[in-house]
């Protein structure tokens, strides 16, 4: 299951990385807007929880530094790929046995993070609705891939 959510997050980075890069490689997509694309994650989950405003009051700081240090953790894992992303076939065994060992670190630093959070989510919200938050964040990539498909290609229907 940790896995599972590991690669989830990977793969809302790598959107996240590649909408912002868009137009930096001069494909005809629009500028990837953080703030928009935040404001409409806010609406969804609240939505999707059912906060009260007093809940949301307390639950959104809480995210929001969750949404930070996972941000700062997958800034320096991209560092640490970048580091190889040359050519790797110099590297010796003792070398990608470390890199290993970091790459399964990031992950495991990921993994303690999210279990410490969803002990403070329990603090300030109901067991169902912290669960229902982890349903919403799935729910809201799905949308996102769903909304990027159809910018793509908006005759497919999907």
């Amino acid at each position: 299951m940790k896995t599972i959510r590991s690669i989830q997050w990977i793969v809302l980075g790598v959107f996240l990385f590649s909408a912002s890069n868009l137009k930096a490689t001069g494909m005809k997509h629009d500028r990837f807007d953080f703030d928009k694309f935040k404001a409409k994650k806010v609406a969804f989950i609240t939505e999707a929880i059912d906060l009260s405003p007093d809940e949301a009051e307390l639950f959104w700081p809480l995210y929001n530094e969750l949404e930070k240090k996972k941000f700062a953790l997958m800034n320096e894992r991209r560092e640490t790929e970048k580091n190889i992303n040359g050519d790797a076939s110099k590297l010796t065994d003792a070398e990608y046995t470390e890199l290993s060992r970091k790459m399964a670190s990031f992950m495991k630093k990921e993994s303690e993070l999210l279990i410490e959070y969803n002990e403070k989510f329990l603090k300030v919200l109901p067991p169902k609705k912290v669960v229902a938050l982890y349903k919403a964040e799935f729910s809201f990539r799905e949308h996102l891939l769903k909304e990027y498909r159809q910018k793509e290609d908006p005759g497919s229907g999907r």
